[in-house]
């Protein structure tokens, strides 16, 4: 690895802004015994913006109430906590990042298409698998190539290079970032969301995405967002710069044990959402 380059990035993460002020808050909120509906709720309207967009989603066709749910606290005590936190997560990363000044090689709206679709195709998987917690897999999914975002935003000519690279050979974008920039987004995407402390679990998922190596203990719910990521790439959903379908990792399939047979309606059910998603967040 060249020290520059990790020297380099780790005061660019620096600079970088912190986790979304209303989801610190939220998290802080939930951590306390005398958390109450109206405090959680309370914090969600301090952003207009995303408060409106928490309630558009609910009332989508992602949850297809019967009824139309026109308050916070109602959508927190219908969705319970967990997904409430998810889509603040969500909204507001989006919205920190929509702040931050173009001018690189990354088409913004391609990616966060992209990372919709990942977090979708990862949920909708995780679902048909029956894990236990869906919600932390799509927060797995949307942050997955957040790497990305940040050698783009702060390595511009070595992540030029990349894109050009790729563009030329084909390759995999971790393996020509491994060669030009001397480190992967995987792995940097791991020094941020230890930077804004997220949970082991959704960590892993980020570092873990793409196999390139074989983890200790692969869990179902890097095999979700690994198999979720191949699924949105092959059916076009946003892109994140792969100028080719990597190939999926046999045993993320097979820990998901989930039949060849689904997978028609699964992959129908992922494009509706994801449609539903992009029209929801207005991107």
């Amino acid at each position: 690895m060249k020290q520059h380059n990790i020297e380099r990035i780790i005061d660019s993460i620096d600079k970088l802004p912190t986790l979304p002020v209303i989801y610190t808050k939220l998290t802080n909120i939930l951590e306390q015994s005398n958390a109450t509906i109206n405090k959680i709720a309370n914090v969600i309207s301090e952003d207009q913006t995303i408060a409106a967009k928490v309630l558009k989603i609910v009332n989508s066709v992602f949850y297809g109430f019967p009824n139309k749910i026109a308050s916070l606290q109602r959508a927190v005590v219908i969705l319970g906590l967990k997904e409430i936190k998810n889509l603040v997560l969500a909204t507001s990363t989006l919205k920190m990042f929509e702040q931050l000044q173009s001018g690189h090689e990354l088409d913004m709206k391609s990616f966060w298409e992209h990372s919709i679709g990942c977090a979708t195709s990862a949920k909708v998987l995780a679902e048909a698998a029956y894990l236990r917690n869906p919600e932390d897999v799509f927060t797995g999914g949307l942050l997955h190539d957040i790497g990305k975002l940040v050698h783009a935003l702060y390595l511009p000519q070595e992540f030029s290079s990349v894109v050009a690279d790729i563009r030329d050979t084909g390759m995999p974008m971790f393996e020509s970032e491994k060669r030009i920039i001397g480190f992967t987004h995987d792995q940097t995407g791991r020094i941020l969301a230890e930077k804004w402390g997220f949970p082991e679990e959704v960590t892993n998922m980020i570092t873990e995405h793409h196999l390139n190596h074989e983890p200790c203990n692969l869990t179902k719910e890097v095999a979700a967002v690994h198999t979720g990521n191949i699924l949105c790439i092959a059916f076009s959903l946003g892109s994140g710069g792969e100028k080719q379908v990597p190939i999926a990792n046999q045993k993320a399939w097979e820990i998901l044990g989930l039949r060849l047979g689904a997978l028609e309606s699964i992959t129908g059910r992922i494009i509706k959402l994801f449609r539903e998603a992009i029209s929801i967040l207005e991107l």
